[in-house]
């Protein structure tokens, strides 16, 4: 059977870089095989370089303007982006602005996997 979810009636939790929260987890609905966030980076915030050893990763981008950083470069991101990170591919999220936040949705698969910093 299906599972509604009214995104928000979800908490967002504070991280580093901003806000954010889990709308499709195995904590919230029992997922199995993905996981869907919503995160908004604070202004001048950054997700600084990690990489999932064994975990995809889609970034939509829904508001606000930034840069995604990952081994083929930089690029500038805004509403309508969508990155792709391939498991094991080091990356990172920059929000560039100074008064407004990038919120983004962040679907991964699988749901749960470790996040290790890059130096």
């Amino acid at each position: 059977m299906p599972k509604v979810i009214d995104a928000d009636s979800i908490v967002y939790e504070k991280v580093a870089w901003g806000l954010t929260k889990e709308i499709v987890a195995p904590q919230t609905v029992g997922s199995q095989k993905v996981k869907v966030k919503i995160t908004e980076y604070l202004p001048g915030y950054a997700h600084e370089p990690h990489v999932h050893p064994h975990q995809e990763e889609v970034i939509f981008v829904v508001s606000g303007r930034g840069v995604t950083e990952t081994e083929a470069g930089k690029r500038e991101i805004g509403p309508g982006s969508v990155v792709f990170v391939a498991a094991g591919e080091p990356h990172a999220t920059y929000n560039l602005s100074e008064s407004e936040p990038l919120k983004a949705i962040i679907i991964k698969a699988p749901p749960d996997d470790e996040e290790l910093k890059i130096h």
